[in-house]
Formats: C-alpha cells, sequence, structure tokens
C-alpha cells in the first residue's frame, strides 16, 4: 500500500474518532441537563419506560459508544500511525 493512501485513511479514522468523541460528550452533557426537567417525564410518559430504564439505556449507549470509538476507529489508527513510523524507519536506512 502507498504511503499517502495508510496516512490519508489513519488521519480519516483519527479525525472521525474525534468527532465521535465530542458528539459523545455532547450526548453526555445533554443527557445531565435534562435528567430532571419535564423532557424527562415526557419520555417517560411516551415511551412507557420508567427512570430506571431510561438510565440503563443511556448506561448501554455509552458503553457502546466507548467499545466503537476504541475498537473500530482508535486501534486501527494507531496500527495505521505504527506502520507509518516502521516505512519511515525503513526509508531511512
Amino acid at each position: 500500500m502507498q504511503l499517502e493512501k495508510i496516512i490519508f485513511f489513519r488521519n480519516f479514522l483519527f479525525k472521525t474518532f474525534i468527532i465521535g468523541v465530542v458528539f459523545g460528550v455532547i450526548y453526555f452533557i445533554a443527557s445531565i441537563a435534562f435528567w430532571n426537567t419535564g423532557l424527562m417525564s415526557w419520555i417517560e410518559g411516551m415511551f412507557k419506560v420508567s427512570d430506571t430504564e431510561i438510565g440503563n439505556l443511556i448506561l448501554s449507549f455509552f458503553s457502546t459508544l466507548r467499545l466503537i470509538l476504541a475498537f473500530l476507529l482508535l486501534a486501527p489508527c494507531i496500527a495505521l500511525h505504527l506502520m507509518i513510523k516502521g516505512k519511515n524507519r525503513s526509508a531511512e536506512v
């Protein structure tokens, strides 16, 4: 694989990871901000879920988000970064 393609995919995965983290933080802030408001009461009534079920759903969402960000985006990004370093070292020698 050409070095430019590896660098492109690494940068793409890393930027996608950063955007995912930003969205995760925004969702976390929104969850905390609206937890004890009328909006949560409306959601509980509309979807017929209790407060503990909403808590479990939010916990499941953030756990899944963490796994996706770490294993599907960050791990390949680190592997590609190490490939780039290896190719640069072999080119210098």
